[in-house]
């Protein structure tokens, strides 16, 4: 995994860094680009210029999709992302996008979390102690 840090960088500048990162991934197989935008909490408007531009370019790239790779949101709420948010964009080959990150102890602890049988489990486990509550 690669990380792109594009703050306090220009519209041009972070634009350029996007498509020179992106190139070296691809042409080097990294699994994933985590292209890290902001949200625009720091902009004039309140509003992510760079964050909105990053994104237009990923999408008008058709090398993306002929490499192997796809682009996701932060803000998903695939596997994927469950450790970032709206102020970053991820370029990962396809497939991963439903892998939990991090060592081996956090990709368990988030499967545990987030998987349809634990959420099974969460939601038996409320109906029980709803029906005990209403047995008093």
């Amino acid at each position: 995994m690669e990380t792109l840090n594009l703050h306090g960088l220009g519209l041009n500048e972070a634009l350029e860094k996007t498509r020179s990162s992106l190139q070296w991934c691809m042409d080097h197989g990294v699994d994933i680009l985590d292209i890290n935008h902001g949200k625009g909490h720091h902009s004039e408007r309140n509003f992510s210029v760079i964050k909105t531009e990053v994104r237009k370019l990923l999408k008008s790239w058709p090398e993306i999709k002929a490499s192997g790779y796809k682009v996701v949101y932060g803000e998903s709420d695939l596997p994927v992302c469950l450790t970032f948010d709206a102020g970053h964009t991820l370029v990962l080959l396809k497939g991963l996008e439903q892998q939990y990150l991090g060592g081996q102890k956090k990709q368990e602890k988030n499967r545990q979390i987030y998987s349809e049988e634990a959420r099974r489990e969460r939601k038996a486990a409320k109906t029980q102690k709803s029906r005990k509550r209403k047995s008093y």
